[in-house]
């Protein structure tokens, strides 16, 4: 509970720091305090076992890696006085329990310090130190702090500023990106407010606390803070002590109220001002006009206004006279005399992981793996900073090498590898190794193992120079891409599969093959809009020597310069009329004019005369000429052969023109 409107009477002089600023203090924790907030977490409720232990677990860890050395206080028998307190909180919590004789007074906490023993438990397998109070927690930590034992206390009781701390750190949470604590201190308390350590009491017995949970009855936060203002350097405990001793004196007589003038505020009328003046404004004659604000110096304003100053003293003082525990003096000396004596210097021990393990499965059902991960970050945290600081021990993990540098919310870090330690477990199912990885800042790393930085900065320096030194790969195009492809179009060539005309004698196939090349560009295929059957251009007139039959020889197995050689020489009359004869004749080749005929395609033949399977041959054969066309009388035979004029070789028109007269025919 602590003292009643404590928390916003200084809030004055709360500052919120971020939890890195405490890295290098040592702090009292108050358990208990930690221990409420984790059974009171509505997301932890019924779904985590020993939800304050885990709290403990994560808070410690997080605070330790921060560099903030924590000191816990676990809670002694509670003074006799505050038996009330505890019986009502006993039946908030576990509901009305049977009615005790009123001379019996348990205040020995059986149930809370049962979850305590846990705690310190852990804390022990932590390597965390920790004390026990001969009392009050908060009465503890404040103890150590004003001793300097310690550099403040986490704790949300308000009490430990009448115990006598120095520093109070309040609303400690880990939940947020950047964690704040809200922190008070004493001497601002003091500085700005005007409350010491005595007057902190008075205002804890006036409003209430665990010892007067309800204060005196019929004062509140305004008035008390009134009187305080109205103390003029004396504090309300030497207040109490004044009402005891003048607790029998009678109130001063009231004085009588006079005329006052309008005028200047004094006694007196403005007429009799106006004939015989004022006495206070020395005038014969009228007087001197005052402000509103001025005060009359007369006898009754000055009783009035004491009257007015005292009153609210003098309200307090009657209610604090009535109360049945006045003058206080059993919670005064309990707040102001300490009960605790010094302690041994606190001793920091390494953590142990094989009780851990054992501890953890057994309290909070996590598996060897899991508290053997979370509990590495501390074991390699603890070496570095006994290598820091040069104490002498026995080193429970150690670093093999600096994986590589890195980066953890703008700090710089090394993933650094280090041997498994004993009794590391790692996941079910993975296979079992023998280094394990952390990430460490670079500066605690760099002071704790400087021969490791040094070789993993000279091996980073030999990467780069070797990287310098190291030419840069060129693409090159492969000498040999071309005469690949050539040889891939040596290895086939175009056929050309019609059937003969059974009235039209056939020549003999030349005995000269033509070239796929050759063929290609005679036709230029590129230059044909397939689409709209039309032709953008004309090719050039090749010499006749040029033209070549198209169709194929029949063994074609020789190499490509002799295939070249026999091109060379096949230059003949032959070869242009077996060009000719392959292209279809005119009534062949008609077609309307809404579906033009696209030039067919002569399929492809390796040179071995065998065709892949998979390869889709495509035949174009000219519809068969029947008897009669070979009858045809003489005329008929002219005209056709005039055609033929017309779209042969050795007609002056260009190719593409003749092209598009056969086919559009």
């Amino acid at each position: 509970m602590g003292v009643s409107e404590l928390w916003s009477i200084l809030d004055p002089v709360r500052q919120s720091v971020p939890l890195y600023s405490l890295s290098g203090k040592t702090l009292a924790v108050d358990l208990s305090l930690w221990v409420c907030e984790a059974q009171h977490v509505q997301g932890m409720m019924g779904r985590v076992t020993k939800p304050h232990l885990r709290n403990l677990f994560f808070r410690v860890s997080s605070l330790t890696l921060m560099g903030v050395k924590l000191v816990f206080v676990m809670e002694g028998d509670a003074p006799s006085i505050k038996a009330e307190t505890m019986s009502k909180r006993s039946e908030m919590r576990y509901g009305q329990a049977k009615a005790k004789p009123t001379a019996v007074k348990n205040t020995s906490r059986g149930r809370f310090k049962a979850v305590l023993r846990e705690c310190a438990e852990m804390l022990d397998c932590l390597g965390v130190p920790w004390v026990t109070a001969a009392g009050e927690a908060e009465a503890m930590c404040a103890y150590l702090d004003s001793q300097g034992a310690v550099d403040g206390c986490i704790t949300n009781d308000g009490d430990a500023f009448l115990y006598g701390a120095r520093t109070v750190y309040r609303n400690f949470n880990m939940t947020t990106k950047d964690p704040q604590v809200d922190c008070y201190e004493t001497s601002r308390v003091g500085a700005e407010l005007g409350l010491s350590r005595d007057t902190l009491v008075g205002l804890a017995i006036l409003l209430g606390c665990d010892y007067i949970p309800k204060g005196v009855a019929g004062v509140g936060k305004e008035q008390t803070l009134k009187l305080i203002q109205n103390l003029k350097g004396k504090s309300l405990l030497q207040k109490f002590t004044e009402w005891d001793a003048h607790r029998s004196e009678r109130s001063e007589v009231a004085v009588k109220k006079v005329t006052h003038c309008l005028v200047c505020r004094h006694p007196g009328s403005a007429k009799a001002h106006e004939r015989s003046g004022c006495v206070f404004c020395e005038s014969e004659r009228f007087c001197s006009p005052q402000d509103y604000a001025s005060q009359c110096p007369c006898e009754w304003h000055r009783t009035e206004h004491t009257r007015h100053t005292s009153s609210v003293e003098a309200s307090i003082k009657k209610k604090t006279l009535a109360c049945e525990q006045f003058p206080f003096t059993e919670i005064i000396s309990e707040f102001l005399e300490p009960k605790d004596r010094a302690v041994q210097p606190f001793r920091r021990r390494k953590p142990n992981l094989l009780l851990l393990q054992t501890f953890a499965l057994e309290k909070m059902d996590w598996p060897k793996h899991y508290s053997s991960e979370k509990l590495l970050v501390l074991m390699t945290y603890t070496e570095l900073m006994n290598r820091k600081h040069g104490r002498d021990s026995q080193p429970q993990i150690q670093p093999i090498r600096i994986h590589k540098a890195r980066v953890r919310n703008g700090v710089s870090c090394f993933e650094v590898v280090w041997k498994k330690p004993d009794h590391y477990v790692f996941t079910e199912g993975c296979e079992e190794q023998t280094e394990v990885h952390t990430l460490e800042e670079e500066s605690l790393f760099s002071l704790a193992f400087p021969e490791i930085l040094q070789d993993f900065q000279r091996d980073r320096a030999l990467a780069v120079e070797n990287k310098k030194r190291k030419p840069r790969a060129r693409k090159e195009k492969p000498a040999d891409s071309h005469d690949a492809v050539s040889d891939l179009f040596a290895q086939m060539s175009l056929q050309t599969d019609t059937d003969p005309d059974p009235g039209v004698t056939q020549n003999p196939p030349s005995q000269n093959p033509l070239s796929e090349s050759a063929l290609i560009g005679q036709l230029h295929l590129s230059s044909i809009d397939w689409d709209s059957s039309s032709f953008t251009a004309s090719p050039s007139q090749k010499p006749q020597s040029d033209r070549t039959d198209l169709r194929p020889a029949e063994n074609t197995s020789c190499s490509l310069k002799e295939r070249i050689l026999q091109k060379q020489q096949l230059k003949s009359p032959e070869t242009e009329e077996a060009l000719c004869r392959s292209l279809p004749t005119n009534t062949q080749t008609k077609t309307s004019s809404k579906n033009p005929l696209r030039p067919a395609a002569r399929p492809l033949k390796s040179v071995s005369g065998h065709r892949n399977p998979s390869e889709s041959v495509c035949k174009t054969s000219p519809p068969p000429t029947s008897v009669k066309a070979a009858e045809t009388p003489e005329k008929e035979s002219g005209t056709q052969e005039e055609d033929d004029s017309d779209t042969s070789l050795d007609s002056p028109r260009p190719l593409a023109e003749r092209l598009k007269m056969r086919f559009g025919k």
